[in-house]
């Protein structure tokens, strides 16, 4: 090759260069100068849209690691807006159609996916327009697969997965742990006006609805991420601005006081008793069971039955779900009026139905029975109106008239014929639960009112947290009912304002009625004429276990970074209500107690003693009391069956538990609810509780468990 050919093609070359410059110069000039007006019109029309991307939730676990909520991954198909607003009126319609038959089939009728329900959820203002809309939740992957070799077909239609919350256990702990559901209407527009700016909600997302996930929702719920995106004057996406994107971080992790173990050994107690005790009766078993550390007020179980599956509200909550949970039939309407109008027929038929998602434990207030003795006793010993080595003749019934006769004057202890327990003073009166002994104390405040006050029963007992919340950190919590003369009254003209032909329109009548008397207060002293929850009889008695210290109960052990144990945000410290002096009578109750369940007591006649038969006092030396309550009469006037109620606590040894069941409808505490606590608590005594596995899902034989348990139940009270 030449030097002149070589100096002609670089010749050349420079030429095409600078034709290739001068071309690119004169587009930019163009660009710049004569239409650079035009765009910037252009860009300043065009606006940014941010989107919350959602955070999956902090998971729920026990004290000792186990995962009790998790989350999973879930496909859901979903609808592009922004897609789908650009295909034709015909296409739209043939994408709904072919939608609705392909997400309906194989569904029963309740789940199936009709057009107007999408064409719903397309057109509610909630969803944005920049992320899929979902339809349908928890497709299948062969249906994810179908989708993605079909996508012609189903054009502005996407599948994507999210995460939603799985319950390795079942309905283990259900009522404890609650669940997660979407935004109503007013919690979002409550949100909305103080919307946290660390953790936004948007009116799409879900919140905790009960339990746990409502109380520690601050904590479950992680922090959204966002996306930016530059939208023009139509509303269409021109770009996403990448450098302010924010990816979502999970929620902190929460562990619970509960022991997982323990958990499932109380509902299994629970299930089996009430399975025991409702033979040959139709399905409405109810009660509530808890065990507390009396040591620190920490909740290690909480049982309430009927229970119910969280698996099965994820993703919202269907109408005959949502009957069921009521404990109605699953046919039927969803509307409230509806639905009041069913309930109040059942009620007035006798065949009130038994909701499963109220937490007997915390929220189902009930008479007390017997166990209340305890605080009656306090009350008592505190105001001078008796003192523990007082003696009371129980000749097994008593006119607490002043030997008039009259409605109510003359009260019995339990028994056919009543039971005689002679000359009783405190401990043994606690021991074989002598009415009359408490009778005769509540009929003594009554007549000491002038010189102790009209409630002075009533602020002696509340010492011990009756009548009042407990402040456990779970939502919905029962103060129960401590009732005084003025609020007997209030009750009275209240009754009458509403229907006074029910006191024959006589307002002297109403009032009479509304007086507190000396029956009242009797009653009251046996734990009849209150209610309470079985937390707060646990908690009462967790005060006299450990010396005097009334907490607020907690279900918390700490809280942590997602899935770093050690990165502690939060740790549980007791917090106490108040401190009970319980003076020289300390040791008097604790005898008392003692003699209901232990064979060794030196006070013969214990109630549960039969019950405890067997049981291994000297690794877990334990005290106790019955309760058995009358529940008023059917419309038929015959005796509806009595509510059993139980609590025992732990004296001294190496761990400190107090436990206490209240089982609807059971009959005597010795015979349903004391066997309930015993099957809890053996397993802790004897260490078997520490090789035992949860089951795969939870499950629970109620039946099976029954007939193991071998308990031989004893006593009336």
């Amino acid at each position: 090759m030449t030097s002149d050919n070589t100096r002609h093609r670089l010749g050349l070359l420079a030429v095409a260069s600078l034709s290739l410059f001068g071309a690119l110069f004169a587009r930019l000039w163009f660009l710049q100068i004569v239409e650079g007006d035009t765009a910037k019109a252009e860009a300043s029309n065009n606006t940014t849209e941010v989107v919350i991307t959602p955070a999956a939730r902090g998971r729920i676990l026990d004290r000792n690691g186990a995962v009790l909520v998790d989350n999973r991954q879930s496909i859901v198909v979903g609808i592009e807006a922004q897609d789908f607003s650009e295909l034709t009126k015909g296409e739209q319609t043939a994408v709904l159609k072919r939608l609705s038959a392909t997400l309906s089939a194989g569904r029963p009728v309740d789940q199936k996916v009709s057009v107007e329900a999408i064409r719903k959820k397309l057109d509610d203002g909630r969803y944005s327009r920049f992320r899929p809309i979902p339809i349908v939740e928890d497709i299948s992957e062969e249906d994810q697969i179908y989708f993605a070799e079909q996508a012609d077909l189903y054009p502005s239609v996407v599948v994507e997965r999210t995460t939603v919350r799985e319950y390795p256990f079942g309905s283990l702990a259900a009522h404890v742990l609650g669940y997660v559901g979407p935004l109503s209407d007013p919690q979002w527009q409550e949100l909305s006006k103080q919307n946290d700016p660390d953790k936004p909600y948007i009116q799409t997302d879900e919140i905790g609805k009960a339990g746990v996930e409502s109380s520690y929702e601050k904590y479950l719920r992680g922090t959204p991420g966002r996306q930016v995106f530059e939208v023009d004057r139509t509303g269409k996406v021109v770009r996403e601005m990448t450098k302010e994107r924010i990816e979502p971080k999970a929620g902190d992790d929460v562990y619970l006081s509960i022991d997982a173990k323990v958990q499932y050994k109380a509902e299994e107690a629970l299930q089996a008793q009430l399975a025991n005790a409702y033979q040959g009766r139709s399905g409405k078993e109810a009660g509530g069971l808890v065990v507390m550390d009396q040591s620190t007020g920490q909740v290690r179980a909480m049982a309430s039955y009927p229970t119910y599956n969280p698996a099965d509200l994820v993703g919202g909550i269907s109408c005959p779900t949502w009957r069921d949970l009521q404990g109605l039939p699953p046919e039927g309407s969803c509307k409230g009026d509806s639905m009041e109008k069913e309930i109040k027929l059942l009620k007035k038929n006798d065949d009130a139905p038994v909701p499963k998602l109220l937490n007997r434990a915390y929220q189902g207030a009930y008479q007390p029975a017997s166990t209340f003795k305890l605080a009656s006793a306090y009350a008592a010993l505190k105001d001078g109106v008796r003192k523990a080595g007082d003696v009371t003749n129980d000749g097994g019934t008593v006119n607490i008239c002043g030997g008039r006769d009259g409605p109510g004057c003359v009260k019995k202890n339990a028994g056919t014929p009543p039971a005689q327990h002679g000359p009783v003073s405190l401990s043994p009166a606690l021991t074989v639960s002598s009415d009359v002994y408490f009778y005769k104390v509540g009929e003594d405040f009554w007549v000491r009112r002038e010189q102790l006050g009209e409630t002075a029963f009533q602020k002696g007992v509340e010492e011990l947290g009756y009548g009042e919340k407990t402040g456990i950190d779970l939502p919905v919590e029962s103060a129960g009912q401590m009732p005084t003369p003025q609020d007997e009254m209030d009750l009275a003209m209240a009754l009458f304002e509403q229907d006074p032909a029910y006191y024959h329109n006589d307002k002297a009548e109403a009032e009479a009625a509304g007086k507190w008397n000396t029956g009242f207060s009797a009653d009251m002293a046996i734990g009849q004429k209150l209610t309470a929850t079985p937390l707060q009889t646990a908690n009462a008695y967790a005060a006299l276990a450990n010396g005097g210290t009334l907490y607020h109960p907690s279900v918390l052990e700490k809280v942590t970074a997602a899935q770093d144990a050690n990165a502690v945000h939060r740790t549980y410290k007791p917090s106490v209500i108040r401190t009970i002096d319980w003076g020289p009578n300390r040791d008097a109750f604790i005898a008392g107690f003692k003699g209901v369940v232990d064979p060794n007591s030196p006070y013969a006649g214990g109630t549960a003693v039969p019950t405890f038969q067997g049981f291994p006092f000297e690794s877990m030396p334990l005290a106790g009391k019955t309760g058995t309550a009358q529940t008023g009469k059917y419309k038929n006037g015959q005796d509806r069956p009595d509510n059993s109620v139980f609590v025992g606590f732990t004296l001294g040894g190496p761990t400190s538990w107090v436990a206490t069941a209240t089982l609807e409808f059971s009959g005597s505490g010795a015979g349903a609810a004391a066997p309930a606590v015993r099957m809890v608590l053996e397993p802790i005594a004897d260490g078997s509780i520490y090789q035992f596995k949860v089951p795969v899902g939870g499950e629970i034989d109620a039946e099976a468990a029954a007939a193991r348990s071998s308990i031989t139940a004893g006593g009336t009270d």
